[in-house]
């Protein structure tokens, strides 16, 4: 399918929160160790108005909980200090990977205020820098054109569960503050004509260059969004990919979807002059006995249902726009986000427990005809006349054009409406930080990354696909390259140690090697002061705790590499023994030297000596 296409890509540095001196630590089943309490209002834009986003966001959720964790939060993460200096560590990686995508750089930060009032930012807005623009990315034999590259801070964590998602329909939202401040790099690409295939392609391309850098990873780590139209369409972001190697299929029903409304729009716009005349009645008295277990359980806790008529609209709302969704779908959707509550339609009954006897007497309470249609809602009694609004407004919209908005992917690859597209409204300056000059030192250093790629990497140190794969698995390419480069080591020897020692550590003992002990290791092996094969019996011992630290483990089992003159006298001893077979040399080897000896030298001198008899 023919869509035009952009992506937004977001990625969590690995480094330190970017406003404070917090370290980040994502609590997966932890429940914060405090909460604070927010409301949030729409503030003006540079230009003196207040984003369409902004302002629909109000009223969505009135009732902001944060949950906070002594071990990762701060004054700064609740807005209640202004922020420090941008983390160095941030700026570094954003700029290697700045000068990677070819950008012209900035060299200046200067953080502009972008409003965000749906609870995930503390302050209600997200600071964030350009740090370059036009810069292009390579993909297979696709170039793409880069329009910018930012420095951001990252959002809160919106919190989910049966309990929380009840509580989100009464007007309240829970956030966990831990990823709040969280380093981002967003690149902004170029609109390009292209398909749900190659867009795939270019996806999956982006996120294998991005582990070439000091980034996070895991669920969440990296998040791309596309902005997509089709002919006739409007632009629309999509956000919240579950799978990137099921985008093509994401891509496919919003292009569908967009097809389906320019279809409607075109066969069916008669229907919009029968909007204004809904009016949704309460009908909740005549379905006290309702057949439907939803319906009677929310009378019984004290809800109503509101319903009204839709002139002529009887086969419309039914209308399949794309898999999984109906034109009904995207005004219940809607209204979900708007109010907290969908709508039941007529097409799609007999369902939920509802059958044709009720429906024939909704519809006659309604005074439904033919061609007639109807919806109902379920909602506070308060909220009637505002459902009646919402309904009207996005049938509205749906009739004149495809609406520019944000959408969500949702887990079967449909898309669910999010909110309206924000605009440069949005933005306005940061009073809390002043305009940053760029360090020299750090420009320079990150000008060695000017189109730095995969493949590049491969050139430059002769490395193979496998060793970059297996480095980048374990995220420690950028690391492994600045080993290389100081060390002078062999990249097989990096690898050893950084991806196959590591994976073994990790595996048995659930332990993480901090880099640190690593490079050290690392060091003492370049210099001959270790044998490679120690590097893993050194881990095995900070694993275990017998000691604190890499020399106390060397010192305790006395591990420093023994001269080669010293390790052949030991050979030529065990052969002259009777000890011919290479197994029982070595087993020998390490009952009297440990691992102060690396067994590749060894094989290579007894094969020398036994073939010299």
């Amino acid at each position: 399918m023919k869509v035009r296409c952009g992506f937004e890509w977001h990625v969590q540095i690995n480094s330190g929160k970017l406003f404070c001196r917090c370290t980040p630590k994502i609590h997966e089943e932890k429940k914060g160790d405090s909460e604070i309490v927010r409301v949030f209002r729409p503030s003006f834009g540079e230009s003196g108005k207040i984003d369409k986003s902004a302002e629909f966001e109000t009223g969505t959720a009135k009732r902001i909980v944060y949950q906070i964790f002594n071990d990762s939060d701060c004054l700064v993460d609740i807005d209640e200090e202004p922020p420090h200096e941008p983390d160095k560590t941030s700026q570094e990686v954003a700029f290697q990977i700045a000068n990677a995508l070819n950008a012209s750089l900035f060299r200046k930060l200067i953080f502009m205020r972008k409003t965000i009032v749906n609870g995930s930012n503390t302050s209600g807005f997200q600071r964030t820098a350009i740090i370059g623009l036009n810069g292009k990315f390579k993909a297979g034999k696709s170039t793409i054109g880069i329009a910018s590259v930012a420095l951001e801070e990252d959002s809160a964590r919106e919190e989910t569960g049966p309990n929380l998602e009840a509580e989100k329909t009464e007007k309240t939202v829970t956030y966990k503050l831990d990823r709040l401040g969280m380093p981002l790099i967003e690149i902004a690409t170029d609109v390009m004509e292209t398909d749900e295939n190659e867009a795939k392609s270019i996806a999956l391309a982006f996120g294998r260059f991005t582990r070439l850098f000091n980034v996070r990873r895991g669920i969440g780590t990296i998040r791309q969004d596309v902005n997509l139209s089709i002919e006739g369409g409007s632009r629309v972001e999509l956000k919240g990919f579950q799978n990137i190697r099921e985008m093509d299929k994401a891509i496919i029903n919003e292009g569908k979807r967009q097809a389906s409304l320019i279809k409607i729009e075109k066969e069916k716009a008669y229907l919009l002059n029968n909007v204004d005349s809904i009016r949704l009645q309460d009908l909740s008295e005549m379905l006290v006995n309702s057949g439907s277990n939803m319906v009677k359980n929310a009378l019984r806790d004290g809800k109503a249902v509101f319903g009204g008529k839709l002139r002529g609209f009887k086969g419309a709302l039914g209308t399949e726009l794309s898999e999984n969704k109906r034109f009904g779908t995207e005004i219940s959707d809607y209204l979900k986000v708007k109010e907290g509550c969908g709508v039941i339609h007529s097409d799609e009954l007999p369902a939920y427990g509802i059958d044709d006897k009720e429906k024939t007497g909704i519809a006659t309470k309604l005074e439904c005809e033919k061609d007639d249609a109807f919806l109902f809602s379920i909602c506070s009694i308060q909220q009637g006349g505002a459902v009646e609004e919402v309904i009207k407004k996005r049938l509205r919209e749906l009739l004149t054009a495809v609406p520019a908005e944000v959408r969500v992917v949702n887990s079967d690859n449909s898309t669910s409406f999010l909110r309206p597209l924000g605009g440069k409204d949005r933005m306005y300056v940061e009073t809390d930080l002043p305009i940053l000059e760029v360090d020299e030192r750090l420009l320079k250093e990150a000008s060695e990354y000017l189109g730095f790629d995969a493949e590049t990497i491969k050139e430059k140190y002769g490395i193979s696909d496998e060793f970059l794969d297996l480095l980048i698995g374990v995220n420690k390419l950028s690391q492994a390259v600045k080993i290389r480069e100081k060390l002078k080591l062999p990249f097989n020897t990096i690898i050893s140690v950084m991806v196959e020692d590591y994976r073994y550590i990790k595996r048995k003992f659930g332990f993480d090697i901090n880099e640190h002990d690593e490079e050290n290791v690392l060091a003492k092996i370049a210099s001959g002061y270790l044998a490679k094969d120690a590097a893993r019996f050194i881990f095995e011992g900070l694993a275990l705790k017998k000691s604190q630290s890499v020399e106390g483990i060397i010192n305790r089992y006395s591990l420093q590499r023994k001269d080669r003159a010293t390790l052949e006298a030991e050979i030529k001893r065990l052969i002259s023994s009777g000890f011919s077979r290479y197994d029982t040399l070595i087993t020998n080897l390490r009952d009297k030297f440990g691992f102060s000896f690396d067994a590749s030298e060894a094989y290579e001198i007894a094969s020398k000596l036994l073939k010299n008899g």
